[in-house]
């Protein structure tokens, strides 16, 4: 299985031989002769790490897609950000409210920050990945509910 390659992009070739290893992982962990069969702990780990970069791929493809959501992510920060500036003007003037105006601009500096987190992960996500993995919806869905 050496069409891995180190790096983590997903490709039409690599599915079929990532989706491959994660059968044969299933089977042995289901065969109840788990110890005849040791776990190669560079070799799992590399074919762990691109499957978990498979799943993901596939969860955003089954979402719209990259552009979708970033998208919805702009919208949801941008939602939630003029709930609590709202919020905010609402206790401004009010002493008594210090703790809820710091939790509150706290709170706003998460919902960037985390934005922003997200908008990265999903720009990392390359296009031709996306094509790959739409391309394989059938046979990975078949996989995952076996």
């Amino acid at each position: 299985m050496h069409l891995l390659s180190e790096k983590s992009f997903i490709s039409e070739t690599s599915i079929p031989v990532i989706l491959q290893w994660w059968l044969q992982r299933k089977r042995r962990a289901n065969s109840g002769d788990v110890l005849s069969h040791p776990i190669v702990q560079d070799v799992d780990s590399s074919y762990l790490d691109k499957y978990q970069r498979l799943m993901d791929v596939y969860a955003v493809v089954k979402s719209g897609g990259a552009k979708a959501q970033i998208q919805a992510a702009k919208e949801h920060c941008g939602r939630e950000r003029e709930a609590i500036t709202q919020r905010l003007n609402q206790i401004s003037n009010q002493p008594e409210a210090t703790d809820e105006y710091l939790r509150l601009l706290h709170e706003t500096q998460e919902l960037e920050r985390s934005t922003h987190w997200r908008i990265n992960q999903l720009k990392d996500i390359h296009p031709d990945e996306e094509i790959a993995v739409r391309g394989y919806l059938t046979d990975i869905e078949q996989i995952l509910i076996r």
